[in-house]
């Protein structure tokens, strides 16, 4: 299926405006465990492709061969369908619909080309096991403080996970060509952060997968020791490397295992350094194919000190698109020396709010023929990255001063939820009888506006239901009571 970037540039737009893998590898969906956990396959070396608690079933990527090993684990299996574990031959070399890392270079180029004012030309951050390049892209304006923030996305770290390359392409497709049409959202996102993107983190394993279909996850250092198959890197990160061996393992023929010390690879090592140069607040660590949002911990199933944050943030990443959402250890899974972990843990760069998100792909290469499939998950995606940089932004700050327009007594506070989808509700310490709210775009287009009569002096609650036809944004709240005033600002996200 032989095609340019160009065609999944179409599919974008239309949305938003060394060696062969073994014939005889298969995806088994394992029902209802019996006399075992996911950690116990770990240990016994299967390699573990997804995990869905809720629905009570595990996938293994495994040899056909050796299907009977399973029959005692679970009440029942099945095999998945052949596109979910690999490149069908007629998507050798180009990766169906999936953009494969000439197509990947290709469209970022474009975007720059298309939008210079906004988007970087891709940027070589570092150099790969076999000497390939990885890159990244900046996305801003020159709007806004001088000091923004950086946000960090980046994917394919695991190099069999094809999906997340379209979920990054397709996020940097709508911040220029949202910012471009004066979309609020994105004219905020870009006035008042950096948002950074390597998008091809495991180059040498990628380019592996283009040629016959195979499924390599690691990257492709074969030399230390020799019965390497690769080193998982997201197991290689310095935090809490090696801390057992359920979350990462010391058999190099293992597929998480770690590698022989922490920072070992120089995938990793780059992602490192460019981490700490840029000192991101927040950073989004794309994989597939589970459907769920992670949180540190992820070495102990231990609460951070941000427990609060990441889980209410993550309910709301999540309020479309139905994903589950906890730390590694509450959803059925186990990993450490991880890039989460490292990202957010504080000791070489501030504290970064940092999340992995599992993709909900059918397997690993499932929709490589279905352009359609690819659009759904990266409008599911696309939804998630809005609301992570968004709740970013307001944490820290960044955001235009109001106080020109803020007199007397009279405040407004508690506008939750923040960002809303169908009622704002909002309170407003008031001394006269009667307010009037008034919603503005942040282009200063009046929105809505209502009058609430016969209130108490004090503190009252308010709502505002969110109307039907408008449109994802930022907004101003304006409140007058009398002679006074006061305003908030929030976020709309259906």
């Amino acid at each position: 299926m032989k095609k340019c970037y160009m065609q999944f540039l179409f599919l974008i737009l239309s949305v938003t405006v060394a060696s062969e893998a073994r014939a005889s590898e298969v995806i088994v969906r394992l029902f209802d465990l019996r006399d075992c956990s996911v950690e116990s396959l770990l240990a016994e070396g299967y390699d573990i492709a997804s995990v869905n608690r809720s629905r009570n079933y595990v996938d293994v990527v495994i040899d056909e061969s050796y299907l009977s090993t399973l029959e005692k684990k679970a009440t029942s299996f099945r095999i998945m369908p052949e596109s979910w574990v690999r490149l069908l031959p007629e998507n050798t070399d180009d990766a169906g619909y999936y953009l494969d890392p000439a197509e990947t270079l290709a469209f970022w180029t474009s975007l720059a080309t298309t939008y210079p004012d906004l988007v970087q030309s891709p940027v070589t951050q570092g150099k790969s096991f076999q000497n390939r390049d990885i890159y990244s892209i900046r996305i801003t304006s020159s709007s806004g403080p001088s000091d923004k923030p950086a946000i960090f996305f980046n994917s394919l770290i695991h190099s069999r996970e094809p999906i997340t390359n379209s979920v990054l392409a397709d996020f940097g497709m709508w911040l220029a060509s949202g910012y471009d049409n004066n979309d609020t959202m994105a004219k905020h996102i870009l006035d008042n952060s950096e948002i950074y993107l390597m998008p091809i983190v495991n180059p040498d394993g990628y380019a592996d997968n283009m040629t016959g279909g195979n499924m390599q996850r690691k990257n492709m250092n074969f030399t230390t020791p020799v019965t390497s198959s690769g080193i998982d890197l997201n197991r290689n990160f310095g935090y809490k490397w090696g801390h057992n061996t359920s979350g990462s393992s010391p058999d190099p023929s293992d597929e998480t295992y770690r590698g022989s010390a922490a920072f070992s690879e120089k995938e990793t090592q780059v992602l490192r350094a460019f981490t700490n140069t840029i000192d991101p607040i927040g950073s989004m660590h794309y994989h597939s194919y589970g459907g769920m949002v992670i949180y540190s911990w992820n070495y102990e199933n231990l609460p951070t000190p941000h427990q609060s944050t990441f889980q209410s943030w993550a309910s709301a990443m999540t309020a479309q698109n139905g994903y589950t959402y906890g730390r590694v250890g509450e959803l059925g899974m186990s990993s450490n020396g991880d890039a989460c972990d490292w990202s957010y843990e504080n000791s070489e760069h501030q504290t970064c709010m940092a999340f992995g998100v599992e993709v909900d792909d059918s397997g690993f290469w499932g929709s490589q023929n279905d352009t359609t499939k690819i659009a759904e998950l990266c409008a599911e995606c696309r939804f998630m990255n809005k609301m992570l940089c968004m709740n970013l932004l307001n944490p820290t700050g960044i955001e235009i001063t109001i106080e020109d327009v803020s007199t007397g007594i009279l405040s407004v506070t508690g506008v939750s939820p923040n960002p809303v989808m169908n009622i704002l509700n909002f309170s407003a310490g008031i001394s006269s009888g009667s307010v009037e709210v008034t919603i503005f775009d942040l282009s200063g287009r009046q929105v809505d506006q209502f009058k609430v009569d016969n209130l108490e002096s004090g503190e009252c609650r308010l709502n505002w239901a969110v109307p039907a036809s408008v449109p994802n944004g930022v907004y101003m709240l304006i409140v007058e009571s009398g002679s006074q005033t006061a305003s908030s600002r929030f976020t709309v996200l259906k």
